[in-house]
């Protein structure tokens, strides 16, 4: 009897695999390439070299600052915001994160009073836990880096009208096969962009007591969206991870629905199982 069982576990693995996966490519609009073997973008001067990463769900925005100079830096935080079309977002995060364990111990008290019994339960408890503060500076020496990810860019898919798409052929590597399959692309420019962002990071050295800041701006765009119901990994221009783009997924309708028929499936077949061998028992 455990055929069955076995059999419905694997067809709710398959059924609540159905996943839609949307793609975005991101461009400097400066028109500047990408690291060739990281994807991050990069841009330097004599003083600083500054890299963005935007690879995971939702784009976390990693922002990289490497100190050239042969004396301190700081970057403030507190001055410096991702601007997403018009809308500015701090660097320092406005929570406080609280990570920690709570320990605790029950007692019980019986008490007879006039032939009843209470039993009362009374907790006695400690909480163990570290606050982390927002950073809202980050000091650098000499020839040192500090690596930064406090924002995200979206909150789920980015609405790109089917319209927008056409189908192109690219690489797709299934184990030991390799072939080409139809995936459905967008093309955009900075002006008809569904997202476009820039970084505005401010940075400052000491001389005589005074504060000299530097503000870098860096614009962005999301050049290419692709949408597909197989997982990008599979084809070869993103099998690996790179900053210059991010991939969102999502479960699709049908997929939630059969999970659901999978799980109910799941526990009718154990219970006839478990009816099955109750009557042999018998």
């Amino acid at each position: 009897m455990r055929l069955p069982l076995i059999i419905t576990l694997a067809c709710c693995a398959i059924l609540t695999s159905c996943s839609k996966y949307q793609v975005n490519v991101i461009s400097s609009t400066t028109g500047k390439e990408p690291n060739k073997e990281t994807g991050n973008y990069e841009f330097e001067n004599d003083s600083v070299r500054i890299s963005y990463s935007f690879y995971g769900p939702d784009a976390p925005v990693t922002v990289n600052v490497y100190n050239k100079l042969n004396q301190p830096l700081y970057i403030d935080w507190q001055q410096s915001a991702l601007v997403i079309g018009d809308k500015a977002v701090s660097y320092v995060p406005e929570s406080i994160s609280l990570k920690g364990n709570i320990s605790a111990e029950s007692y019980s008290y019986l008490r007879n009073n006039k032939g009843s019994i209470f039993n009362p339960t009374y907790t006695d408890g400690s909480v163990n836990a570290v606050a982390n503060l927002p950073k809202t500076t980050t000091f650098l020496p000499p020839h040192t880096q500090s690596s930064n990810t406090t924002v995200r860019l979206t909150r789920g898919f980015i609405e790109v009208p089917d319209t927008a798409f056409h189908k192109i052929r690219m690489i797709e590597r299934l184990q030991d096969t390799v072939a080409l399959t139809k995936v459905n692309t967008a093309l955009f420019t900075p002006d008809n962009s569904p997202l476009t962002f820039r970084s505005y990071l401010t940075t400052y050295t000491v001389a005589d007591g005074k504060n000299i800041p530097v503000v870098y701006e860096d614009k962005f765009f999301i050049s290419r969206t692709l949408k597909t119901n197989s997982d990008p990994k599979h084809l070869k221009e993103f099998s690996n991870q790179r900053g210059d783009y991010f991939i969102n997924s999502k479960a699709t309708g049908y997929g939630k629905t059969m999970a659901v028929v999978g799980a109910a499936a799941v526990i009718g077949t154990a219970g006839a199982i478990t009816d099955s061998q109750n009557a042999k028992s018998k």
